[in-house]
């Protein structure tokens, strides 16, 4: 059985979609979805997403990181997929999606397309770093040197910290000015630094103002694959009607055996 897939990257984070809504991937496994992953011997990415039916909202993404294994929240995966949806006529319009971690809703104006990220309630420092869940866990540590970072060894001494069960996401952060970030992340599932990552950049956003209280209405975090911008509202040690914005590039389509 042939599968049809496109390539995307949202800020050079890249990702497999398929249409699971006229296609029956029920029975693909964590195996074949690692493979297809593999860049030396797969079509190569970072994640694997599946867009399928939801009788709630207009679809649902279900989300496999690179390893084959169900993943949480994806920010950057989740721009990629709505703009796949549209531009594979799945749907005329889209506006609400379900994901791992809830509903969200996206806007979506030619290549720039921006989605809701759920109310957030939950944080804590340990030591000068943050740990905060914005869809999928994040560890924050500020005022790094991204330059001279040995970012492998320290993403392996935070999974020791035991801070979650499944590991954590780590983001290490350089203030530019008042409201700019540089971010570099090492993110669990895939086990490698990726070229961006939209929850993490929404982490990073909401732990600045943590951080240095700063009062812009916008947070820009610059990663290596591009910049991603964050808005939101705090009151009273919670935050909401946060969005991420950032860019979703078709890059190819293709086929494989499944």
């Amino acid at each position: 059985m042939k599968v049809a897939f496109d390539k995307y990257h949202g800020n050079g984070n890249d990702f497999i979609i398929v249409d699971g809504i006229n296609n029956s991937l029920n029975h693909i496994t964590q195996e074949k979805i690692k493979s297809l992953c593999d860049r030396n011997k797969g079509i190569g990415s970072d994640g694997f997403i599946i867009i399928k039916s939801n009788d709630q909202c207009d679809y649902e993404m279900v989300y496999y990181n690179s390893d084959g294994k169900i993943g949480s929240f994806c920010g950057n995966g989740a721009r990629c997929a709505a703009h796949f949806t549209l531009k594979n006529k799945l749907l005329k319009k889209v506006s609400k999606f379900k994901a791992f971690d809830g509903y969200h809703f996206v806007n979506v104006q030619g290549n720039i397309i921006s989605i809701s990220i759920n109310k957030v309630d939950s944080f804590k420092k340990i030591r000068d770093d943050f740990f905060i869940d914005t869809g999928s866990p994040h560890l924050i540590k500020f005022d790094q040197n991204l330059e001279k970072l040995n970012i492998e060894d320290e993403f392996k001494r935070a999974q020791e910290s035991k801070l979650i069960d499944g590991g954590v996401n780590v983001n290490f952060v350089s203030k530019k000015d008042k409201n700019t970030y540089h971010a570099r992340t090492y993110e669990r599932g895939v086990n490698a630094e990726t070229l961006s990552c939209g929850t993490g950049a929404v982490a990073i956003a909401l732990c600045s103002k943590l951080n240095y209280n700063h009062e812009e209405p916008i947070t820009h975090i610059i990663t290596r694959g591009g910049k991603l911008s964050v808005t939101f509202n705090f009151n009273e040690n919670k935050f909401f009607d946060i969005l991420l914005f950032g860019n979703a590039e078709f890059v190819y389509s293709g086929n494989f055996n499944l």
